[in-house]
C-alpha cells in the first residue's frame, strides 16, 4: 500500500522521491570524477614554470570536500588550466607577432626614458694625489716556460701587450662589421635595448665611479707590489659595445666602451698590467661571442679574452681546437625574461668547451671544506633558463682548479662576477691552482692574507665593465679588496 510504512518510519512515496532525488545527485557526482580522472591524466603535458616570465605557474588545487562545495576547487581547476595550456610560451609569441601586427607594440627607441651617459674625457686626467704606488718588487724567479722573461732594468715581468693592443679604439679596427640597426626595429625594455632578435644592455660612462674603480685600484696594486704578486686588471666589455658599429651607439645614448676602457687604463697605476681585450674581441664580432638573449659573453668570446690575457701574461694560448666542445642546447638568459617582445628574440645555444688535462675542481665552503664538482658540467637536461651555471658551477665564494699536470707551475687567483666564470677555466693551461673569488660572496681572507695563504703569483680582475655603473658593487669591491 502506498501509505504503508517501513521499519524507518518513511513511506513507499517518499522513499521513491529519496531514490530519484538520490539518481539525480548521482549523475553529476560520477561526471565531476570522470572530469577528475581526465584533468588528472592530462597534468603532466601542461607546463609547470614559465620561461618568459621567470615565475611557477598555478598548480593544480588540492582535493576536499569543503573546497568542493564551497566552488574554490572549480575556481582553482579554471585558474590552473588557463595558466597552463599547452604551448603557452609559443601562443604568447603568437600573440606578440599578432600585437605587431595591428600595431599595438611600440617599435621607437624612446631614448628620453635613459639616464645622459656623461661624456669621456678628450685629456686623460692624472692619477688620483692619495694613491702612493709602493715601490716595485723584485719577483720570486719563476718556473721556466711559465712566467715571461725578466727585464734586465728592474727585475719586473714584462708584460707589454703587442703594440696594436696598446690603446683600445673602435677606430683602430679596419672593417668594422658589427650591426646596424638601420634596417631593424628597436625596442627598449628596462636597461636593455632590443634590435631585431638580440637585446644589449646599455652602457653609460660615469667618472665619478670610474675616478673611484681607478683609485681602489691603486691602493690595491700597492698592496700586490708589496706582496712581490702580479696584477692583472682585465675589464671585460658588454654586447653593446663589441658588436654595434661605432657610429650608433650616441644614437641609442650609449657610450663608447672604446674610450672608456682607453680611459681607466690610462689612468691606472703603472704596476698594473692592463689587458686590453676590445680590440681582441671586435675582429670576431661576427662570430658567437655574446648570447642574443643574456648579458653575458659566450665561452668562445671568453676564449679571446683568454688569448689577450696570454699576450700579455707571457703565456701561449692553448688552442681552442684543443678543447672538447659541448653544445648542451637551448639557453634563454635574463634578458628574454625582461623583454617586452621575447617571441622575437631568437634562442641562444649554450655551448661550453670542455678543458685538456689532468684537472680537479672543488667548491669551497665559507669554512674552507671542498666539495668536488664538474668543471664543466653538462646542462642539457636542465631548465634552458639555468645554464649558464655549466662554467664552474655557477658563481660561488671560492673555488679552485687544481691542475695535476703543472705540479711545479705558479698559482694565480681570478676576482670576478659572473663573467669570469667561462674564462677562468682556460687558466687552468698555465698555472697549478686557479683561486676563483667572487668579491660578491667572499669575506674570509682579504687580499694581502689570501695571497699569502695560497701561495698566489698573479692576481686578476675580471669583472665585466658594467660594475663601473653601480656604486653598490664597487663598494663590495673596494670592501674585499681594501678592506673598508
Amino acid at each position: 500500500m502506498e501509505n504503508e510504512k517501513n521499519p524507518s518510519g518513511l513511506t513507499r512515496s517518499e522513499r521513491r522521491k529519496i531514490e530519484r532525488r538520490r539518481r539525480r545527485l548521482a549523475a553529476p557526482f560520477f561526471a565531476t570524477l570522470f572530469l577528475l580522472f581526465v584533468v588528472a591524466f592530462i597534468i603532466p603535458l601542461r607546463p609547470a614554470t614559465s620561461v618568459i616570465e621567470k615565475r611557477e605557474l598555478a598548480k593544480f588545487p588540492e582535493f576536499s570536500v569543503q573546497s568542493l562545495l564551497s566552488g574554490d576547487y572549480f575556481d582553482g581547476i579554471s585558474t590552473w588550466f588557463s595558466d597552463t595550456f599547452p604551448g603557452r610560451e609559443s601562443w604568447l609569441s603568437v600573440s606578440t607577432a599578432i600585437s605587431d601586427l595591428h600595431g599595438i607594440s611600440t617599435n621607437v627607441v624612446d631614448v628620453g626614458r635613459l639616464n645622459n651617459p656623461g661624456s669621456v674625457p678628450d685629456t686623460v686626467p692624472t692619477i688620483p694625489t692619495d694613491v702612493t704606488p709602493a715601490p716595485r718588487p723584485t719577483p720570486t724567479p719563476q718556473p721556466e716556460n711559465t712566467r715571461p722573461p725578466e727585464t734586465p732594468e728592474d727585475g719586473a715581468p714584462e708584460t707589454t701587450p703587442e703594440p696594436e693592443n696598446e690603446s683600445v679604439s673602435s677606430e683602430s679596427v679596419d672593417d668594422w662589421t658589427g650591426l646596424s640597426i638601420s634596417d631593424e626595429e628597436e625596442v627598449i625594455f628596462g636597461a636593455a635595448l632590443q634590435i631585431g632578435d638580440t637585446a644589449y644592455e646599455y652602457f653609460g660612462f660615469n667618472q665619478y665611479l670610474i675616478d673611484k674603480r681607478t683609485e681602489m685600484m691603486g691602493r690595491f696594486a700597492g698592496i700586490m707590489e708589496e706582496c712581490g704578486v702580479r696584477l692583472f686588471d682585465m675589464p671585460i666589455p658588454s654586447a653593446v659595445g663589441v658588436l654595434l658599429d661605432p657610429d650608433i651607439l650616441a644614437a641609442v645614448n650609449c657610450s663608447s666602451q672604446a674610450e672608456v676602457l682607453n680611459y681607466i687604463f690610462g689612468t691606472e697605476d703603472e704596476y698594473i698590467n692592463k689587458v686590453n681585450i676590445f680590440n681582441n674581441l671586435v675582429p670576431h664580432n661576427d662570430e658567437y661571442i655574446y648570447f642574443r638573449t643574456d648579458h653575458h659573453w659566450t665561452a668562445l668570446g671568453a676564449y679571446y679574452g683568454y688569448e689577450q690575457y696570454c699576450r700579455v701574461a707571457g703565456f701561449e694560448p692553448v688552442p681552442v681546437e684543443d678543447y672538447t666542445e659541448i653544445n648542451m642546447g637551448e639557453f634563454l638568459g635574463s634578458f628574454y625574461a625582461s623583454s617586452s617582445q621575447p617571441g622575437k628574440l631568437r634562442a641562444d645555444e649554450l655551448i661550453a668547451y670542455y678543458p685538456p688535462g689532468n684537472l680537479r675542481f672543488e667548491i669551497l665552503d665559507f669554512m674552507g671544506n671542498p666539495t668536488e664538482w664538474d668543471i664543466v658540467k653538462d646542462m642539457s637536461d636542465s631548465p634552458v633558463s639555468a645554464k649558464y651555471t655549466a662554467f664552474i658551477g655557477g658563481d660561488n665564494p671560492l673555488s679552485v682548479i687544481t691542475n695535476d699536470d703543472l705540479p711545479d707551475a705558479p698559482n694565480c687567483a681570478i676576482i670576478k662576477d659572473s663573467y669570469g666564470n667561462p674564462f677562468s677555466i682556460y687558466l687552468a693551461q698555465h698555472y697549478h691552482k686557479v683561486y676563483i673569488i667572487d668579491y660578491r660572496d667572499y669575506t674570509r681572507d682579504k687580499m694581502r692574507q689570501f695571497v699569502e695563504k695560497y701561495d698566489i703569483s698573479d692576481m686578476i680582475m675580471a669583472e665585466s665593465l658594467s660594475l663601473t655603473q653601480g656604486e653598490g658593487a664597487l663598494n663590495l669591491m673596494n670592501s674585499y679588496i681594501i678592506g673598508y
